[in-house]
């Protein structure tokens, strides 16, 4: 069993029919968190394909923007789907049969990840190979609808309160093996845990541009870190974000007005964004003034192509940063 899918079981076990939480709002903060957490795996899978993209020849643009629609599409209602539900939510009573199905569409869902990911191995590699790639192309289409499909049953469970019957349920998958247990947990890539160790003043290569490290935040959250780091070249500023997960991106601080609460699309421009996550993280914080410690409330927000929307509360200061998804391959690192 993959962290996802665990991560999924524990949120069954706190809901009604398990421990007896009977609040409606505790059953949708549950079913919220679940698809923010599926909602992150497969936004990372979508910056995978739009790594496709940027190396895919010109005749085969469109059908892969068309996946990244479908993908997007996806993304978009785990992020939204709470407006409109209804009967499971109100329901007065929740019988672990309930739980059951509910954990069946989300596993299900989550076994699609690595999928996906096999699909978009599929078609980097008959795009390499100049081969097979209308077929590589059509077998991921074709997995993105069936997710779509799958998120529409579940939608469709919740919204009515009513168990559908076992021919639109996910089938079940088999118990995971104790023994994955004895097996290293995955960790970061190559690349990612080079760019994580970068310090101040070591040199960065990015476009046409030479920077030196001017400063470097660590993000501390439950599922592990993620960092900022402020590249300068004379007076010309880069932020490059590593992480969360393999994503690595460049930004630019810009002046963006943001409503509170914090909405679930946001336009910048001439894009629409959809937000891909949220939280709470401890900072450490270093530059040319020492070390300092605090906390920033973030969020995240995800647009075609590999656009992104960052947006930081540290307390007293508010900074909003848009930028672009690029490959590591297109940094190179320079130690002191």
């Amino acid at each position: 069993m993959d962290l996802l899918q665990q991560r999924i079981l524990e949120i069954a076990l706190q809901l009604p029919g398990y421990l007896g939480y009977e609040a409606k709002e505790r059953r949708r903060d549950m079913d919220k968190y679940t698809r923010g957490q599926l909602a992150q795996k497969y936004g990372e899978m979508d910056t995978y394909l739009a790594r496709v993209q940027k190396k895919a020849p010109l005749e085969n643009i469109v059908d892969l923007e068309n996946l990244d629609q479908k993908l997007q599409r996806l993304i978009a209602r785990l992020n939204t789907a709470l407006t409109g539900y209804a009967g499971w939510f109100d329901a007065a009573q929740i019988v672990e049969d309930d739980i059951d199905a509910l954990t069946q569409f989300d596993a299900a869902l989550a076994n699609g990840v690595p999928q996906l990911k096999s699909a978009l191995d599929q078609i980097a590699a008959a795009l390499k190979a100049n081969a097979g790639v209308d077929d590589a192309i059509s077998a991921c289409a074709e997995l993105l609808d069936n997710l779509n499909a799958r998120f529409d049953k579940r939608e469709q469970f919740l919204a009515t309160g009513k168990k559908p019957s076992p021919s639109i349920l996910p089938p079940r998958q088999p118990d995971a093996s104790p023994l994955g247990a004895l097996e290293a947990k995955k960790q970061p890539s190559v690349e990612i845990a080079a760019l994580a160790n970068l310090k101040l003043n070591d040199a960065v290569s990015f476009g046409s541009s030479d920077y030196i490290v001017a400063g470097k935040i660590t993000y501390s959250v439950a599922s592990g870190s993620f960092w900022a780091f402020l590249l300068q070249d004379g007076g010309k500023k880069l932020w490059l974000r590593v992480g969360p997960g393999d994503e690595i991106t460049t930004c630019q601080e810009v002046n963006l007005g943001v409503p509170s609460p914090l909405p679930e699309t946001l336009t910048h421009d001439n894009q629409t964004f959809a937000r891909a996550d949220r939280g709470e993280a401890k900072v450490t914080v270093e530059g040319a003034g020492g070390v300092e410690r605090g906390s920033v409330e973030y969020a995240r927000y995800r647009a075609d192509a590999g656009n992104r929307l960052w947006l930081e509360d540290f307390g007293t200061e508010t900074r909003v940063m848009a930028g672009q998804v690029v490959g590591a391959d297109e940094l190179k690192t320079y130690r002191r």
